[in-house]
Formats: structure tokens, C-alpha cells, sequence
């Protein structure tokens, strides 16, 4: 019997140690902690009563902070407060989100509903992007820009979506800014280059005039190479990387001439038009892949300016 004591101390003091932690979490208005700490105990059925009231003290008042703090930052009309409201937007959602799978007499009990805040989150979002990429521009674009501002902005935009179309330009500004050339920061990987056929493509018809047939046939040459990889930014003074972008880019070739079996009198004055085109042979696969990656640098360029 005496082999069972002091496993069983130990569990009440490690119950009444972690009631007392979670209890002091709830007094410093740590609630999103309780949520993040809780919530899955008692998803897998861990239920203790008086955590149970402390989480649900914990949702309620988290989110009614958020919705308050919300409504507040709306009635301003000011547009640099829509990353704070999306940010609260993402909280409450977080929050619920972390409650749907309890048993349903507890989500009774709590008083839970589930909540849909998807157009509200897509509304925040669109707006904090348009406002973030707007100030970032406006910071990056001046005579003395303050790059550690730009810098914070753009990792908030980057926290908002990753995806933005303008993230990766704003990286590539806010380096040159900083470091001036930024050719000598730039090492291109490769991973993939895929080249494409010569492709001759033909439509043949018959054209009269007068007397006078030709049949004209029109040729239509293509072939297209792609690269794909990422651009490494590194600082030359300490070879610490800044920034790696992946890249994709294209090049094209394609030509037009036109061929005619028959009498020219038969011909249109646009099918002569296009008899002074010549065939040109196809470029070398080659030249196709230095085009595409004249092409990138020309898009990092563009990026800067």
C-alpha cells in the first residue's frame, strides 16, 4: 500500500500546481495562453471542471476585448488600422477555432457558438494589404527613406500574405536601398530548364484572280524555353543570406512568313505583305535559356525602379 503514496502526492500537487498556473494565466489576462495551454486536453477528454469555467472566462472575454477593439479602430475612418483589425480578426477565429472540438454539453455549458468570419477576415485583409503595400511604396519611394520602417512593414505584409504580388519587389527595393548595386548581392540558381520543340505551324488556301491561282501557305515558327530556380540576395561583407526569391521566367521565339505555289497575280495585297517575310532558322537552345535569364534580370530591375 505504501508504493501507491507518493505517486498519488504527486498527481494531486502536479493537479493543484497546474490549476494554480492556469488560475494565475486567467489573473494576468493571459487568455489566449489558457486557450492555446487547455483547449487540447480537453479536446482528447482531459476535463477538469474548473478549468473548464476558466477557459470558457477566457473565450468570452478575449473576444469581447477583440470586438470592442474592433469596432473602435472602424469608428476612426483611418486606414492604418486595418492590419491591428485583422490581426484581431485572426485572433477570434484562432480562438474559436480552438474550441470547435469539444463535446457539446461543454460547448452548451460555455455557451459556444461558431462563428463565420470569413468575409470579415477577407475584407481586413484585402484592406490591410492595399494599405501596407501603399505605405511601403510611399517609404521605399522617398529621397531618404527610413528602411527599418519599410523593413517592419514588409514583414507585416508578409505575416498578412505571403503570396502578395508586390512582396517580393518591395524585398528587392528595400536591399538596393540599402546596399546600392545589387548585382554583386545577386547568386541565380538553376533547377530546371525545360525547352520546347521547333514548332512549324502551317495553314495552306487557295486565292484567285482573274486567270491566275496560287495556293499560299502561311508558316507560323514557335519554340519557347523556361528556367526555374531562386535568386539569392547575400550581404558580400559577412556572405549572410538576405533574402532568396524563387524565380520562373520564359523566352519566346516566334516568326511569321508566308510561302505561295502559283501565279503572284493571284495573290492579295496582303498575302504579298507577307511574302516579304523571310524564313529565319530556329535559335540555338542556348540562346533561348540566355534570353530567359536576361529576362530575370530585367524583372529584378524592374523591381527596383
Amino acid at each position: 500500500m505504501k508504493k501507491f503514496i507518493l505517486p498519488a502526492l504527486l498527481l494531486i500537487t502536479a493537479m493543484i500546481t497546474s490549476c494554480n498556473t492556469t488560475k494565475k494565466l486567467y489573473e494576468a489576462k493571459e487568455y489566449d495562453q489558457i486557450i492555446m495551454k487547455e483547449a487540447p486536453k480537453v479536446c482528447s477528454g482531459r476535463i477538469q471542471p474548473k478549468k473548464i469555467d476558466l477557459i470558457s472566462a477566457s473565450y468570452h472575454e478575449a473576444n469581447q476585448a477583440d470586438h470592442e477593439r474592433i469596432q473602435a479602430l472602424k469608428s476612426t475612418g483611418n486606414p492604418d488600422v486595418w492590419p491591428e483589425i485583422f490581426e484581431r480578426y485572426c485572433s477570434m477565429k484562432g480562438r474559436n477555432d480552438a474550441l470547435a472540438c469539444f463535446p457539446n454539453e461543454i460547448k452548451k455549458r460555455i455557451n459556444y457558438t461558431r462563428l463565420n468570419l470569413d468575409e470579415e477576415l477577407q475584407m481586413s485583409r484585402n484592406k490591410a494589404e492595399a494599405f501596407l503595400a501603399a505605405s511601403i511604396n510611399q517609404t521605399l519611394g522617398s529621397a531618404n527613406p527610413d528602411l527599418d520602417n519599410a523593413d517592419r512593414m514588409i514583414r507585416q505584409l508578409e505575416g498578412i500574405n505571403k503570396e502578395n504580388s508586390h512582396l517580393n519587389g518591395f524585398k528587392v527595393k528595400s536591399i538596393s536601398k540599402r546596399y546600392g548595386d545589387i548585382g554583386r548581392l545577386m547568386h541565380v540558381e538553376v533547377f530546371k530548364k525545360e525547352i520546347g520543340p521547333n514548332r512549324d505551324e502551317t495553314v495552306s488556301f487557295k486565292e484567285t484572280k482573274n486567270d491566275f491561282t496560287a495556293t499560299v501557305t502561311d508558316h507560323k515558327l514557335s519554340k519557347e524555353a523556361t528556367v526555374k530556380g531562386k535568386v539569392n540576395f547575400i550581404d558580400p561583407s559577412n556572405k549572410r543570406m538576405l533574402f532568396s526569391m524563387p524565380y520562373e521566367v520564359s523566352s519566346k521565339f516566334e516568326h511569321n512568313y508566308s510561302t505561295v505555289e502559283g501565279s503572284l497575280e493571284a495573290c492579295s495585297e496582303q498575302t504579298l505583305q507577307g511574302l516579304k517575310q523571310k524564313p529565319v532558322p530556329f535559335p540555338t537552345d542556348e540562346s533561348l535559356i540566355n534570353d530567359a535569364k536576361q529576362n530575370l534580370i530585367n524583372l529584378i530591375y524592374q523591381m527596383i525602379q
